[in-house]
């Protein structure tokens, strides 16, 4: 179990790492060939280990005893698995922010309302393919159980079929890159956090300017091939103390050091990341909900009778994840095909549900969800000490269905809300974010029910999780994590009524436009969603999607 979770965790961590280097050096492009190309290798390797005799211990055949792997045998295996862990996980955040990349409009930045349509169906249906491609996976493992193949064929069969689906990824990705927009990385966001920082604590003393306008911002456009048009940030009075890294010293006019003296959009940066945060924490607390699904409903399933069409096959518990899986395609198909139109029609904009709307949404059903698995549980324990026969394990498709549009919602909501308000050098990181939630997550709900079952074990009680479920209250612990959702949700709807949106100010896009316009991209006003600014009188700052 412990090889396992270091694994896991390995792959959880490799985007943060993955979007470092696709912003700073790579670009996103390359970083995702590397990061496949690297996997190839990875699975090369442990397709070898389990095919050559040399490479892997002898089969145990009848025996009780199995002859262990030896120091070498082991360093392949590992040295395979983990390259696997880097590349796959490394590439993995990338190449979700890659794909909306494609999308932008060279001649507006990507802020008109036609290109965020095809951006959020970008994300919703990213996911739906990727959860069902583990649906499939998991229908043909046989609900968890071993590979046909593995088993009457052999593991290296299994391996070298995994490594030719990577493999054609690769030559795909390689051969179609003159298709791609490919932009040149926008820079370490990590560096451009800390210059900020340094500059604050140089200046920390200081007394800020009344008028933000005396505030240091640099005319030049960052990078003319990442920024169609010359786009900045436009100053905000939230954490406020931040701006004195952007006020102009007689010291920073002699030697103008960028780790004394910042930009307001560099500033502002660093506020927007503040801000997310807090936003990005709450998804972290969803996944104590979240991942109830993989782990306690599971265990749910053991005490149901599974049986179908009267006992002529029946449907293994470890299966169950695949019907939330199977369901999140549907909901996804169902939402852009059909609530999305409907949306528009009723609103009557072209907007159908903000990215914060979504992942409210995401919340609230969460609570739902698992409120569900309580009474379910309960009925399950009446029966069970009533000595009935055991409930059919249809009974958990409500709460696996409901989670399900929980899941895809605060998801895709998650993603595309990350995307669009991180700033251009954080694009990669933010969706990596995501992934970051979900080990953070599985780290909660660990801690959580290690901390539950000590406790109501003390004194000698049988506690909440006993060997056998039917001697404890799994409902009990269902409700206290209804209470930590709801409470949860309480949270993420304050810091979505009080989040700041980014705006952009656009200066120097037209000679003759007079004084900046700025854009709230979260589409406050829908009816002037993609309106040109040449259009827009002189001086004027208005809100637009």
């Amino acid at each position: 179990m412990a090889t396992v979770s270091s694994w896991v965790g390995t792959t959880y961590l490799m985007p943060i790492l993955g979007a470092a280097v696709a912003d700073s050096c790579w670009g996103k492009y390359t970083t995702v060939l590397a990061g496949f190309a690297t996997a190839l290798v990875g699975m090369a390797i442990i397709t070898a280990s389990a095919t050559l005799p040399s490479l892997r211990p002898p089969s145990c055949g009848q025996s009780a005893y199995c002859v262990p792997a030896t120091l070498s045998q082991k360093l392949v295996f590992f040295t395979g698995i983990y390259l696997c862990a880097i590349g796959i996980g490394g590439a993995k955040a990338v190449l979700i922010a890659f794909g909306p990349e494609q999308l932008d409009d060279d001649d507006d930045g990507g802020k008109n309302e036609r290109v965020r349509e095809r951006k959020a169906s970008y994300f919703s249906w990213y996911y739906a393919v990727a959860n069902l491609v583990v649906y499939v996976l998991i229908v043909l493992r046989g609900g968890g159980q071993e590979w046909w193949h593995d088993v009457y064929v052999s593991w290296g069969f299994g391996y070298g079929l995994c490594a030719s689906f990577v493999a054609v990824a690769v030559v795909v990705l390689a051969a179609t890159a003159p298709m791609y927009r490919i932009l040149p990385p926008p820079g370490s966001p990590l560096k451009s956090v800390i210059q900020v920082l340094v500059a604050f604590s140089h200046k920390a003393k200081l007394t800020l300017p009344n008028d933000p306008t005396e505030l240091y911002e640099d005319d030049g456009v960052k990078n003319s091939l990442l920024h169609p048009v010359h786009e900045r940030l436009e100053h905000t009075n939230q954490f406020r103390c931040l701006d004195k890294a952007a006020i102009v010293s007689d010291e920073d006019l002699e030697d103008g050091d960028r780790w004394r003296l910042c930009t307001v959009s560099q500033v502002e940066e660093v506020k927007i990341l503040l801000r997310l945060i807090p936003i990005w924490l709450t998804s972290a607390v969803y996944f104590i909900a979240n991942t109830q699904a993989q782990t306690t409903f599971v265990q749910q399933g053991t005490k149901t009778d599974g049986s179908i069409a009267r006992g002529a096959f029946s449907v293994p518990a470890a299966s169950l994840s695949s019907f939330q899986m199977a369901f999140v395609a549907v909901f996804v198909a169902l939402y852009n095909r059909a609530v999305v139109p409907a949306a528009r029609r009723c609103l009557g904009r072209a907007g159908a549900f903000t990215p914060l709307q979504l992942m409210g949404f995401g919340h609230a059903t969460a609570v739902v969800a698992v409120g569900v698995a309580a009474c379910t549980e309960a009925r399950l324990l009446h029966a069970a000490r009533a000595g009935a026969p055991a409930m059919g394990m249809a009974w958990l498709l409500p709460q696996y269905l409901v989670m399900a549009a929980s899941d895809a919602s605060l998801t895709v909501g998650q993603l595309e809300f990350f995307y669009d308000q991180s700033p251009e050098t954080m694009r990669s990181a933010s969706t990596a974010l995501y992934f970051l939630s979900i080990s953070l997550g599985n780290l909660l709900n660990s801690q959580l029910v290690t901390l539950v079952a000590k406790v109501t074990a003390a004194w000698g009680n049988a506690g909440w999780f006993p060997p056998d479920l039917d001697d404890g209250h799994l409902d009990y612990f269902f409700l206290l994590i209804v209470a930590i959702t709801a409470a949860n949700f309480a949270v993420y709807v304050a810091l979505a009524k009080n989040y700041m949106p980014k705006k952009i100010d656009y200066l120097g896009l037209y000679p003759q436009f007079v004084g900046p316009a700025w854009i709230d991209i979260t589409g406050s006003d829908p009816d002037l969603m993609g309106q040109d600014v040449t259009q827009l009188s002189s001086g004027n700052k208005t809100s637009m999607g």
